[in-house]
């Protein structure tokens, strides 16, 4: 869409310096810079009216097939960890599909547990947070699941969150050892364009201040 609208600008640059020019005496219009043309008035009002109805029809396009990226966490309802007390799950409930760009996690542990392994300090691959879960003593697919989403995987476009990707599942263990678990998904549509959402899965509980 960028450069539709760039060359639309230019164009109508160009169709405002073509009228103005057209306003100015003959004389005037034959000096420096009014003798400068790129294209005359007709073509730029042409060229301004099929960038514009291709600019208008492009931003209709992008309403209607715009991913909508739908999360929701729940406690039970994991098909990976039996007892499963913080399950989320992602689904497309936009128009058209979302194809995964990147996906990144952050992560940090209960207070606890913070001394005893180094969090990462920032956005991380899956299996940098997967190692982190492992170093505070939980086991994959006993205490926790995480479902690796690579580059190229597409998002379904699902009605409702009960029929949603199981994206992550974690255990009453893991559920007391965490205290941050963002994921941060990019995808790009069928445009082309790129969206971006943050699940905050688990975010650090509040304490109660002192009476």
């Amino acid at each position: 869409m960028r450069l539709p609208a760039v060359v639309l600008v230019c164009v109508v640059v160009d169709l405002v310096w073509e009228v103005v020019k057209a306003n100015l005496d003959r004389g005037v219009r034959e000096e420096w810079p009014w003798r400068f043309t790129v294209l005359d008035t007709s073509a730029c009002a042409a060229i301004v009216a099929l960038l514009g109805g291709i600019v208008v029809t492009r931003i209709q396009l992008s309403h209607t097939l715009r991913p909508v990226l739908s999360w929701s966490a729940f406690s039970g309802g994991s098909h990976r960890v039996v007892d499963s007390c913080r399950t989320v799950t992602l689904r497309n409930a936009g128009g058209g599909r979302a194809i995964v760009r990147s996906v990144s996690y952050r992560v940090a542990a209960a207070e606890s547990y913070a001394g005893r392994v180094a969090a990462p300090s920032d956005w991380v691959h899956v299996n940098v947070a997967i190692g982190f879960f492992e170093a505070l003593g939980l086991e994959r697919d006993r205490d926790f699941f995480v479902l690796h989403l690579g580059a190229g995987a597409a998002i379904p476009m699902l009605s409702t969150w009960r029929d949603g990707m199981e994206i992550l599942a974690l255990n009453p263990a893991a559920f007391e050892r965490l205290s941050v678990v963002d994921i941060r998904i990019v995808v790009t549509d069928v445009l082309g364009d790129v969206h971006q959402r943050n699940l905050q899965c688990i975010r650090p509980r509040p304490t109660r201040s002192a009476a």
